[in-house]
């Protein structure tokens, strides 16, 4: 697990020291190792390239897995971020082949096989990552990204240099991005509380989308997508076991401290359980918990861990300590969003506890439907296909619907109030604010036709996929490439980074993530029953209560803090807001509605990021570690 910069182009436009300022900027993602090269394109003696690494060591700890890797056959060059978790199983085939390698770690694997298969390589590489590779006879530099962008890979092409890091603050720190915001970044923040592949918060600077690779050569980029593995046959409840047995086993391969993090939910129990079979009784689970009893979580999670037989740590914070380490987060956003905070503060406490890899149960809601979006998403096309023929009847049935109580009917009526019955209803379940509540809560940022163009081409893209599918798989694609891509993958991503914590996501795997999708979703219960093909492969060795109590999630009292000690605080961070990021009467409406109880507490708490994002990031006014919700704290 790394963090990667670069630069290739012409040479007067780049130099040692903004890698170096680069590297710096994202010392946190790895702070074992720092490596550097450089050198002139060959035939262009203007042009130049420029590779970086930041190394938190994972396989092989030793000098062996230092990066830049150079591969003495070939001169191609690799900085990688990540993990290939079926690197043992390539490095034998290589073997086979005639290779001879000096490292135990995968990305002399990954380097190889590049130098052998070039992007073909890819569809062999089991695990996330972000990576470039130059390879000095062809002239070009290459970065890939996971198929489901896991890890992350930032680029900003001027039309002459191309400029990459794993981190938007990395090019921001060495001026290779100009410190100006994205209309069309800014929009989609507000609209879903975080940032949409491949728009970035920084006008000009895009993320390479998940599955995709993108070519520098002779002076001009090309962007493809690379091939996926085909699942041609469907599984079956049977399959999950094995299926799931064989890549936890592979993501517990490690050279350094290993924790599972244990809520005691579904999947988070899957895990450890699987864990606590295949690595036995070293097995280590964390969770948080609350002396105040603000997450009830914690029994849970000790009942898993003395029924599966894991060493289970336990880190207790009182409620002010929650409300620093909340503050703490917000500081430590390469991007904004409204989540996180529990992330950061799990894997603090874990790097604490001396682990530096930790798994999650992310990805479960996804693939085996526990999201209430699979429930009501029928419901929602049939108000969707009336509303077109009958826009008159959809507002009769949006004033009938006023009456009802519950999460269901609450969904339902914003969708009729936002009345854009022409997009997939998908995308009420995570607006946070409709595209007339945007307007005017957004005044700044450069609006740009590329970001425009690309925005579009990518949900184009991904309706595209979807629309391949049975309805209830479209859900299951819709919450991975949207909600699990751009908001939990991301956060998950940069908080455990902070703390130079490796975060593998075994359900996240693209060979299990394709075969549930090639299998109807009826077929696996999607829709009538929470994750039942997890509880029918694992039901035996969990406590029933995993299965059946109510879905919580680690959560903090956030509208108490803001009611509280926050209030001042962020009232005064709106009221700085107003007139350069939004109408002030839009915010104070907001702020207002949140009062009263009319809103929940993420509208009021999405605005509070991102005047603190811009403040500290575009104005570099300082931190919220020093400042702000930390001193509110009591």
């Amino acid at each position: 697990m790394c963090g990667i910069a670069g630069y290739c182009g012409p040479a007067h436009r780049f130099s040692d020291g903004k890698l170096a300022t680069m590297l710096r900027a994202i010392e946190h993602r790895g702070p074992d190792d720092c490596g550097v090269c450089s050198a002139e394109i060959s035939g262009s003696p203007e042009s130049r390239v420029w590779l970086g690494s930041r190394r938190l060591a994972i396989q092989d700890l030793s000098p062996a897995g230092h990066q830049p890797m150079a591969d003495p056959a070939t001169g191609n060059v690799i900085v990688f971020n990540g993990e290939i978790y079926n690197f043992r199983e390539l490095r034998r085939k290589l073997r086979q082949a005639g290779d001879r390698f000096r490292s135990q770690c995968d990305t002399e694997v990954a380097l190889r096989s590049w130098s052998l298969y070039g992007l073909r390589a890819v569809d062999q590489w089991r695990g996330m990552f972000g990576a470039a590779v130059w390879e000095p006879v062809r002239r070009e530099l290459w970065l890939v990204r996971d198929p489901w962008g896991i890890k992350p890979l930032y680029y900003r092409w001027d039309g002459e240099g191309l400029a990459f890091c794993s981190e938007i603050r990395g090019l921001l720190a060495a001026d290779e991005a100009p410190p100006r915001l994205s209309r069309r970044g800014l929009e989609d923040y507000l609209r879903f509380g975080a940032l949409q592949d491949p728009v970035t918060i920084i006008d000009g600077v895009y993320a390479l989308l998940p599955g995709h690779a993108l070519r520098w050569s002779g002076g001009k980029i090309q962007i493809v997508r690379y091939p996926e593995p085909e699942v041609e046959a469907e599984c079956s409840e049977r399959d999950v076991e094995p299926m799931l047995r064989e890549i936890v086993q592979q993501q517990l391969i490690s050279d350094a401290p290993v924790v599972v993090l244990l809520s005691g939910g579904v999947d988070s129990s899957v895990v450890s359980l699987l864990a606590r079979q295949e690595a036995g009784a070293g097995v280590h689970t964390m969770s948080v918990v609350f002396d105040e009893d603000l997450c009830s979580e914690g029994q849970y999670a000790r009942r898993v861990a003395a029924h599966i037989g894991a060493k289970h740590h336990e880190v207790r914070l009182h409620g002010a300590g929650a409300q620093v380490k909340a503050a703490e987060a917000v500081s430590c956003m390469d991007q904004p969003t409204i989540g996180g905070v529990s992330t950061y503060v799990i894997c603090e406490a874990a790097r604490r506890e001396g682990f530096t890899v930790a798994l999650s149960g992310l990805g479960g809601d996804e693939f085996f439907g526990g999201y209430p979006s699979f429930r009501r998403m029928a419901g929602l096309r049939t108000l969707q296909r009336m509303a077109q023929r009958a826009p008159r009847l959809a507002v009769l049935a949006g004033r009938a619907i006023s009456r009802w109580k519950g999460a269901a009917a609450s969904e339902l009526r914003r969708y009729i109030e936002d009345g854009n019955f022409a997009e997939h209803p998908y995308f009420s379940q995570r607006t946070l604010f409709f595209p007339r509540q945007v307007e005017k809560l957004c005044l700044a940022g450069q609006r740009s036709v590329e970001a425009e163009r690309l925005a579009d081409s990518r949900r184009a893209a991904v309706l595209g996929e979807a629309e391949a599918l049975d309805p209830l798989n479209q859900v299951s694609l819709l919450e991975a490439r949207t909600y699990m891509a751009n908001t939990l993958l991301r956060d998950s991503d940069q908080m455990s980074m902070a703390h130079s914590i490796e975060l593998r996501v075994p359900l996240v795997d693209h060979l299990l993530a394709a075969a549930l999708l090639a299998t109807p979703g009826r077929r696996k219960g999607f829709g009538r029953a929470q994750k039942l093909w997890l509880r029918q492969a694992f039901g035996l060795y969990l406590p029933e209560e995993v299965f059946t109590r109510k879905k919580m999630g680690f959560t903090l009292p956030f509208a108490e803090w803001l009611k509280g000690p926050w209030r001042q605080h962020v009232e005064e961070t709106l009221g700085r807001g107003a007139g350069d990021l939004w109408e002030p009467k839009a915010a104070g409406e907001v702020w207002e509605g949140f009062l009263k109880g009319q809103l929940h507490w993420s509208r009021p708490w999405a605005l509070y990021v991102l005047s603190r994002w811009v403040t500290e990031n575009i104005h570099g006014e300082g931190s919220v570690r020093a400042s702000g919700l930390a001193a509110s704290s009591p």
